[in-house]
């Protein structure tokens, strides 16, 4: 069996058995109020807001929030934050009750559908919740279409035939033909007209993909409409790269024509306008991808010992930018110059064509080694800025396929070793040059093939989730307040999910007027927790860690079972009045 079809089935099936988790969308990062918050009768949230991974669709976004009647509190319309990732609505006032928080998004990075739930609490007057609050939060879509992928490696597979088709015709395989010897051969004007077919059906398959990629994200699983396309960069890339595709096929096809009856030479300057429209399809699409939504430098930053809210955070979309097209384009240039190369082989390796082979093959040799360097770079800072760390290269489905993709390019780049140091000298110093250009012909085909591979897994990698979280983690659980016109808030890290798990507790205390830090609280300051869904197990009070400025924390086991607790902060006051502020946080079972 050919290895190509091999490899690639390989690649399908490294894309099938990655778990089911493997899925791209923009995922609930954070929340106000958060999941399983449950609020005193005088403290209702006022709004909802929900923080995603990446930046929300323009008017693709909902929140609903209903109480167990199925009443609706929320007051739409939904905005978003000035980065996109954060939708909000306002909210009647909802009154006691056990209220639910269903929500939907789009993502603009990817064009994925998404849609989470979580629910709140409000208490009665009395104290008491009516209702149980369910667990957790849930968030998710459906898996990676392999549709997608399937399109996507389409688009990349044709991109880099017609781009590759184009270099190599306009800047290797017309500049041989001012040898009079190679000019006079069949195999330059009839290897040319293939090159050519080449160049046209790469153009055709890219146009192809991205009008199938626009049906199947704006039609099929998006919010139809122009609207939709201006609020999304995904799909404005995605737009864009399919008129692009369209002139890059007419350009290509009438060159194509014109070949049939004229010499190479005749459409050089089709070719040229072929190769810039190429590199024109790498930008717009890389200005649609996850590196450029990318929006710190991460693992740069870690290595650099640089402050993570440093300002140079700023160049992290337009270094993932342009990261991306360097490595697309090192990768298209290499990939479908070698496809050029293989589909002309024929005329390449004939004694006849000697001179040509030599030519073509050494001037792409050379190119190659650039795009190698251009892959090594690009790929290097997307790992970094995308994989972020060593756990989730080795911990994460897209960590997994970019090893993959590693494994592949070594050897391709032994191949292309081997050729340029040893078979194209070996061609230039032995009377048989055919023979090594046979061999060298023939490693192509191998090399083309793990090509070919490596879009498989491009355009797997296109469609996950990368491995880094674009928000850097969820945030802090977060409950207030508002006790004697001081405004208490409640800090609960990690956010509190499972009893019998240490807890970091925090308590910030402002003026609730005007905001500004509020100094008056002492030491012997101290918090109560008692489970009310165990009235048997004695309440346990500890010391706070403070003040430090407005500041008390204490780490603690102290929630030992299941269920909800009351915690209560006693917060000691120079005039002898104290402040107590409680709330409740519902927990699960834990081991």
């Amino acid at each position: 069996m050919n290895r190509s079809i091999l490899l690639l089935g390989a690649a399908l099936v490294l894309a099938a058995l990655l778990p089911g988790g493997a899925t791209a969308h923009a995922n609930y990062v954070s929340s106000n109020p958060f999941p399983d918050s449950i609020f005193p009768y005088n403290s209702t949230p006022k709004a909802v807001n929900v923080t995603l991974s990446e930046a929300i669709e323009s008017s693709a976004g909902t929140i609903r929030v209903t109480n167990s009647t199925g009443a609706r509190f929320d007051l739409p319309p939904v905005s978003l934050s000035s980065d996109g990732r954060t939708m909000s609505v306002t909210l009647s006032p909802t009154g006691a009750g056990i209220f639910t928080v269903a929500w939907t998004a789009v993502s603009a990075v990817d064009g994925h559908f998404t849609a989470g739930s979580f629910a709140y609490g409000v208490q009665d007057p009395n104290g008491s919740l009516s209702g149980t609050l369910p667990s957790g939060q849930t968030s998710g879509g459906a898996p990676v279409s392999p549709i997608e992928v399937g399109l996507r490696f389409v688009g990349f597979a044709g991109l880099a035939a017609a781009l590759g088709a184009s270099v190599l015709g306009a800047f290797m395989w017309i500049p041989a033909g001012r040898d009079p010897d190679v000019k006079e051969t069949p195999a330059y004007r009839l290897g040319f007209q293939i090159l050519m077919n080449v160049a046209r059906a790469g153009a055709f398959g890219f146009a192809l993909a991205f009008a199938g990629l626009f049906l199947l994200t704006d039609a099929l699983e998006g919010s139809a409409g122009a609207g939709s396309v201006v609020g999304s960069p995904y799909k404005l890339s995605v737009v864009l790269s399919l008129g692009v595709g369209a002139v890059l096929f007419v350009v290509l096809s009438s060159a194509f024509m014109r070949s049939r009856n004229g010499p190479p030479e005749s459409v050089h300057r089709h070719l040229l306008v072929g190769a810039l429209l190429g590199f024109a399809a790498i930008g717009i699409g890389s200005a649609g991808t996850h590196a450029a939504a990318v929006q710190s430098l991460g693992g740069i930053a870690s290595y650099f010992a640089l402050d993570p809210s440093s300002s140079l955070n700023a160049i992290a979309p337009a270094l993932g930018t342009f990261a991306d097209a360097a490595h697309i384009a090192g990768v298209g240039l290499w990939v479908g110059g070698l496809a050029t190369i293989l589909a002309t082989r024929t005329f390449l390796r004939e004694p006849a064509s000697v001179p040509l082979a030599r030519i073509v093959i050494g001037r792409f040799s050379r190119m190659a080694l650039y795009c190698v360097g251009l892959v090594l770079f690009g790929g290097l800072t997307l790992a970094v800025l995308l994989v972020g760390s060593w756990d989730a290269l080795l911990s994460s489905n897209y960590g997994w396929v970019v090893l993959a993709k590693v494994a592949l390019f070594v050897p391709m780049i032994a191949f292309g070793a081997y050729n340029r140091y040893r078979l194209i000298p070996r061609a230039e110093e032995t009377g048989d040059a055919a023979a090594a250009f046979r061999q060298l012909t023939w490693n192509v085909r191998n090399e083309t093939a793990l090509g070919a591979t490596v879009l498989v897994l491009a355009a797997l990698l296109a469609a996950l989730t990368p491995g880094v979280s674009i928000l850097g983690g969820a945030q802090p659980f977060s409950l207030s307040d508002t006790v004697s016109g001081i405004h208490v808030q409640m800090l609960v890290d990690p956010p509190p999910t499972i009893a019998n798990q240490s807890y970091t507790i925090q308590f910030l205390l402002t003026w609730a007027s005007n905001g500004s830090t509020y100094n008056f609280g002492k030491q012997n300051s101290t918090i109560t927790f008692q489970s009310l869904t165990n009235p048997l197990l004695p309440p346990e009070t500890l010391p706070l860690d403070g003040p430090h400025g407005n500041h008390y924390f204490l780490t603690t086991l102290a929630m030992s079972q299941p269920g909800t607790w009351s915690v209560q902060a006693r917060i000691a006051r120079f005039d002898g009045f104290d402040l107590f502020a409680t709330f409740h946080i519902a927990l699960a079972g834990g081991s």
